[in-house]
């Protein structure tokens, strides 16, 4: 899909760690012109550097998620910049526990960057966002069934496909697309500092019987975030190698 994407500009919230990098690769190796904001400044900066040796166009613009006043001043940037699509990957997990045993502190944290950060972001792209444009949130699979031991994660990301699947209602009439990506058992984050043994385990569990790639990941953003997914809004894709097929 090389060059799908020119004369377009992508806002990543999120863009370091597997999935945002593979995503802000994606996006700007089909022509997009990239915004990238995280946290740190310095794997920013580093990718930012990458992305310029394969090509690409990148600005870097350091953000906390859940600091409201630096989201508003940064989508303002973007949509000075020319915005046109905004993918939402900001989100953080706990360690797994039964409800009952949840320490609520790790809960709140939880609820503030995935769905917190995701709403506040979404409110102030949606104000800015042209005609025509699109939105791409990363969900998960636990957006759309249970994991035991995760209760605020589920819960987060349950909310995230819930502000979808409503915005892209809100915004119909405005041909700006709202759509999310599931991922399920990626080959990123914590699941690659896993020994191989495990990380075996974990990906032998779907029917393809591997582990996800962030670049699977980033593919399908990509899809949804252009011209050729012009008529799907409100969809949530699973890219978990089959695991939802089987139903509950």
């Amino acid at each position: 899909m090389t060059g799908v994407l020119d004369g377009h500009t992508a806002l990543i919230v999120g863009a370091n760690g597997g999935i945002g990098q593979a995503i802000a690769y994606a996006l700007g190796a089909a022509g997009a012109r990239l915004i990238l904001a995280a946290r740190d400044r310095g794997k920013l900066d580093q990718l930012r550097t990458e992305l310029d040796a394969a090509g690409s166009t990148a600005d870097t613009v350091p953000t906390d998620i859940i600091d409201d006043d630096a989201v508003r001043r940064l989508v303002e940037r973007a949509a000075a910049e020319g915005m046109d699509i905004a993918v939402n990957n900001a989100g953080t997990s706990h360690r797994p526990a039964p409800l009952g045993d949840l320490v609520i502190e790790e809960a709140d944290r939880v609820l503030r960057v995935t769905l917190r950060g995701t709403l506040v972001a979404m409110h102030h792209e949606l104000a800015v966002l042209p005609d025509g444009g699109s939105i791409v949130n990363v969900a998960s699979t636990a957006g759309v069934a249970g994991a035991p031991g995760m209760a605020a994660y589920v819960a987060a990301k349950h909310a995230v496909v819930g502000l979808t699947r409503t915005a892209a209602l809100d915004y119909a009439a405005r041909s700006i697309r709202v759509n999310a990506v599931a991922p399920g058992s990626i080959d990123s984050g914590g699941t690659t500092a896993q020994p191989d043994r495990i990380r075996q385990q974990i990906g032998s569990a779907a029917p393809l019987a591997r582990l996800g790639s962030p670049a699977e990941v980033a593919a399908a953003v990509l899809w949804l975030a252009s011209p050729a997914a012009a008529y799907t809004t409100g969809a949530v894709l699973t890219v978990d190698g089959g695991k939802g097929a089987r139903g509950a």
